[in-house]
């Protein structure tokens, strides 16, 4: 992630007037079916304390945006997702993932004199690395997948004096990453179904930031 903004930071010092440069940070809420069954059934039931329907996840994330017309921008965004779930069971267990997710956005504006709504939406990879460790063995298993995601976004930005603003955004986000498999290829088993563990995720998330147009 350092690298990433750190790169943001490189390629926004040698853009010209109507682009976009953002930074943020916020709140998911994660709807992950089949992930929050497995651990319920497994590890969190055991505890009257069952995972919910939808987890809070953080996540953090950053945009570059080119106005190609009065009402139309062209932006690319990377987001990473981190979340991880615990539970004391005769020795803690952990499962925990970490999501990266570059799109490709287009969005409808609303300009006005000193702030900016953007409408709109895109589509691009996925990645998720999962790390799980059980109650039993102090080794860490490492998981992997990748798949594509959808966004829908709502986001707006306001003046703090300058070129300086700051940022709004509200998304909806349906990543299909699929199954999730070691090193070596072996696919993770949900022991309920005895079928490949599924990591699909819909989300809903606020964000708060920083911009600056250039």
């Amino acid at each position: 992630m350092k690298k990433f903004f750190f790169l943001i930071m490189i390629v926004s010092a040698s853009l010209q007037a109507q682009w976009v440069v953002r930074t943020s940070m916020g709140l998911n809420m994660v709807s992950m079916p089949d992930v929050r069954d497995y651990l319920n059934a497994n590890y969190f039931s055991m505890n009257d304390n069952g995972l919910s329907q939808f987890s809070p996840a953080i996540e953090f994330g950053g945009e570059v945006g080119y106005q190609l017309k009065e009402n139309f921008q062209l932006a690319a965004e990377f987001d990473y997702e981190y979340n991880s779930f615990s539970v004391s069971t005769f020795g803690t267990y952990t499962f925990s993932y970490q999501l990266l997710q570059p799109s490709l956005l287009g969005y409808y504006t609303i300009n006005g004199n000193g702030f900016q709504f953007k409408f709109g939406g895109g589509i691009g990879p996925r990645f998720i690395f999962v790390t799980e460790k059980s109650n039993y063995t102090s080794d860490w298993l490492k998981y992997s997948g990748s798949g594509y995601g959808l966004v829908g976004k709502i986001d707006g930005i306001t003046s703090l004096g300058g070129n300086f603003y700051a940022y709004l955004g509200f998304d909806l986000r349906l990543n299909f990453t699929g199954t999730i498999s070691d090193a070596g290829g072996k696919k993770k088993i949900n022991n309920l179904t005895n079928e490949s563990l599924s990591s699909n995720s819909l989300s809903a998330g606020i964000k708060l930031g920083v911009a600056v147009t250039l």
